[in-house]
């Protein structure tokens, strides 16, 4: 029968060869025709089956795919989706491509189960059940720390072969932190053959981006191959006076160094220039929407952001045997930030128009991570079966600093929120706050045994011993002199975080699991009185998650349904026996370890080819977040409901030129509490701010003019949906959605 799509060749030859009672066997460049086996038994059947599904390694590129055949965000092994007693997702390179998703936020936005909260600019917070997701992988490496004075993923996609996501407790792979998930980047690897591709894009708001990316073998037979990726971007944006450029280039080489050793080393560079850095906006005092424009910039056309970030990293891989192989994996992550920033900050009045008033300063900012993971896996035989362990032990250390200067009127210049007003403050001063040092640093041991005492039974157990450490000064100047007004120094004695699961292979195409996880989040910067405090111990917790997971079409689609739940003991809550010293960055007094969380909540996920030329990622989560210290919701920004829904079709026929699609995101109300500060009156006015449910849409056209070109039109946000892509406090801080835009993009790959 004849064949269509973008499928890999072994995908192409079994639909050629389905009922004929022949098989297609790959070796290298060979493809062989044999006749399918018929004195198999159905044991050795399933041990082959699972052979070939583990040789794959979870590229995405050239598939065409809207999943991947193995996932290692959970593991640092390829594993199927079904072998993984957890929630796995994967944005996969096309349909990076199909929707013009041009860095990490973009494509968490598009991830099952995530909401995505600006942060400013040009950075965002991701969260998942509830809980922020702290820490990410760059091919399941020691994890990076995300968050403040850490790092912030600003690299471009082009630099990726996908994003896979983990939802639920990771302790036994990320470390310390909370039990939202995890995130893995997979570099971009170079090919076997030579393959350039050229892609060009331009859009709404003078947005214009060229990418370039050359990849093949270098020499010594094929055995050194090698890729480069440059990426320009100038783009501006649907705020008033604000543009960006971002000039970005990746490059990795890699050497079979002999028949069982593969070294891969690499780095990137990206530089960002933000002038007119946006900001988001404020509110009334109770909590009502202002009815600001979309376009409202409450910021200064002098303000920048400027953000060099460096990255290096080198793995090896030597296998062992057949059935043994050792990894090292190292990175190194540099980021120099600098910044004047003004914004608007404060509650608006009703009546009078005030209350806000212009806050900003200069900002430097230094990081670097510094991240090895080395492990041992394979399989051995025992009591006539075959298991699997897996043992490493990884390493994380992250240093910064961060100093500002403030200046002398800062919140004594009203806003006019209206007609933005000029401020233009002195800011040629010297720095008079410094965080310095900063750092934390993590040491893991790790180990999984996975046990098949059956065909269909496989039993998973695992256990993490990680040791922490965290220190900070704060200092201000006196006399000329730093001098240290809050110093925090937080050591972890050795946790350990069990991990445990159990999968049962219903027959060949779905499977049963539970699993059960820990974690383990310090909260050095939470003190117990009296002042000046003492950091709390830190909090810890158990999840348990259950469902079935379905590999359909020959690991063409991939499926779950699961039920979690989280419970998470030992936050920090107030003590009303002490006066409250609250700190954001500094150091916070007075607090009590006994604060408790519950995530409850189910997930259900498709993703992959529906039918032959239709791509499907679909997810839908409901999640239910309660603080049962004052029997609240916890994480009230967090939607109960969430939809998300991607899809691309190529058109049979004469019409096979022709590629549409498009995505959607339906979610309910969100909303914030709080009380607003006013500077005028002194006072506190309590506000709650809920948006309501909302739906944006977005679509796709593509058409292949010519063999090795494509023409690709995006339209993101179709029926023009105002709303908030965070909600904020009413003195600041909530960012609107953009508005409906286009994107044309000219693709070509020789």
């Amino acid at each position: 029968p004849p064949v269509s799509g973008r499928l890999t060749p072994q995908q192409a030859l079994d639909r050629i060869l389905a009922g004929s009672g022949l098989i297609a066997v790959i070796r290298g460049n060979t493809v062989t025709i044999e006749p399918e086996p018929k004195d198999l038994d159905a044991t050795t059947m399933a041990a082959v089956t699972v052979i070939a599904r583990r040789a794959a390694d979870g590229t995405t590129e050239g598939t065409g795919s809207y999943t991947s055949l193995v996932t290692s965000t959970a593991s640092k092994t390829d594993l199927a989706f079904r072998e993984v007693p957890q929630s796995v997702s994967v944005v996969t390179r096309q349909l990076i491509d199909d929707q013009h998703l041009v860095n990490v936020t973009d494509a968490m936005s598009r991830a099952p189960g995530i909401t995505v909260r600006r942060v400013n600019s040009y950075s965002s917070d991701y969260y998942s059940r509830g809980f922020q997701i702290t820490s990410m992988q760059i091919d399941g490496g020691a994890p990076l720390a995300l968050g403040s004075y850490t790092y912030g993923p600003t690299q471009d996609m082009a630099f990726y072969d996908r994003v896979e996501i983990m939802r639920g407790a990771s302790g036994l792979m990320g470390g310390m932190g909370d039990p939202g998930g995890i995130i893995n980047l997979v570099r971009k690897k170079p090919m076997a053959e030579y393959q350039l591709t050229v892609e060009a894009s331009a859009g709404n708001w003078d947005n214009y981006r060229s990418m370039i990316d050359a990849t093949g073998p270098l020499g010594f037979d094929g055995r050194l191959r090698g890729r480069a990726v440059a990426v320009y971007g100038d783009t501006g944006s649907f705020m008033s006076h604000s543009t960006t450029e971002t000039p970005q280039i990746y490059g990795v080489l890699e050497a079979d160094l002999t028949r069982s050793t593969l070294l891969t080393v690499g780095g990137s560079y990206s530089r960002m220039r933000e002038q007119g850095s946006r900001s988001g906006l404020p509110r009334y005092t109770d909590g009502g929407d202002i009815g600001l424009s979309r376009s409202t910039n409450l910021s200064q056309p002098w303000t920048y952001i400027h953000t060099d970030t460096k990255q290096i990293f080198a793995q090896l891989e030597q296998r062992l045997g057949d059935t043994w192989r050792f990894k090292a994996n190292y990175t190194r992550e540099e980021t120099d930030s600098k910044s004047l920033t003004a914004f608007a900050n404060g509650g608006v009045d009703r009546e009078t128009g005030l209350g806000a008033t212009w806050g900003g300063g200069r900002y430097a900012m230094t990081n670097t991570q510094n991240l090895l993971d080395v492990n041992l896996s394979g399989s051995f035989d025992l009591l006539g079966g075959t298991h699997e362990a897996l043992l490493g032990v990884d390493w994380q250390r992250s240093e910064g600093t961060w100093a500002v200067s403030k200046p002398v009127d800062e919140w004594k210049v009203p806003v006019n929120v209206f007609n933005r007003n000029l401020w233009n403050p002195d800011l040629n001063l010297p720095e008079n706050e410094r965080y310095d040092p900063w750092g934390q640093e993590q040491k893991g041991m790790y180990g999984v045994l996975r046990i098949n005492p059956t065909e269909r039974l496989h039993l998973i157990a695992g256990a993490r011993f990680s040791s922490y450490k965290f220190y900070q000064t704060v200092s201000e100047p006196i006399n000329g002199s730093w001098v240290p007004y809050s110093k925090t120094s937080y050591r972890e004695p050795t946790a350990t975080t069990p991990y445990g699961g159990i999968i049962y292979d219903l027959n060949d195409a779905w499977s049963a699991y539970v699993s059960y996880a820990t974690i383990h989040k310090p909260q050095g910067l939470l003190k117990s009185g009296p002042l000046p405090g003492s950091p709390l111990p830190a909090i810890k917790g158990k999840s348990y998650e259950m469902g079935f997971k379905g590999e359909l079409l020959d690991g063409r689609l991939n499926a779950t349904f699961s039920l979690f739940n989280v419970e998470r003991t030992g936050t920090g809550v107030l003590d009303s026996r002490y006066p409250e010293d609250y700190d954001a960055w500094a150091g916070n007094c007075c607090y009590l370890a006994q604060g408790k969380v519950v995530s409850r909540g189910l997930d259900m996920e498709i993703g992959g080819e529906v039918s032959p030329g239709w791509e499907v990622a679909l997810g839908y989560t409901f999640n239910n977040t309660r603080d049962k210290t004052n029997d609240a919701v916890y994480s009230s920004i967090t939607p109960r409901h969430l939809l998300k829904v991607s899809t691309a079709y190529t058109l049979p026929g004469d019409l096979s030129r022709w590629r549409i699609g498009g995505s959607a995101q339906v979610q309910s109300a969100n909303y914030v509490t709080g009380t607003a500060y006013s500077r005028d009156s002194g006072t506190y006015t309590p506000y709650k701010f809920q948006q309501a449910g909302y739906a944006t849409v977005n679509l796709m056209a593509q058409y292949r003019f010519a063999p090795q070109w494509t023409a690709t039109v995006n339209v993101n946000n179709l029926f023009d949906k105002v709303y908030y892509e965070r909600v904020g406090a009413s003195n600041g801080g909530n960012w609107y959605g953009a508005p409906r835009n286009f994107m044309l993009t000219l693709r070509g790959t020789y």
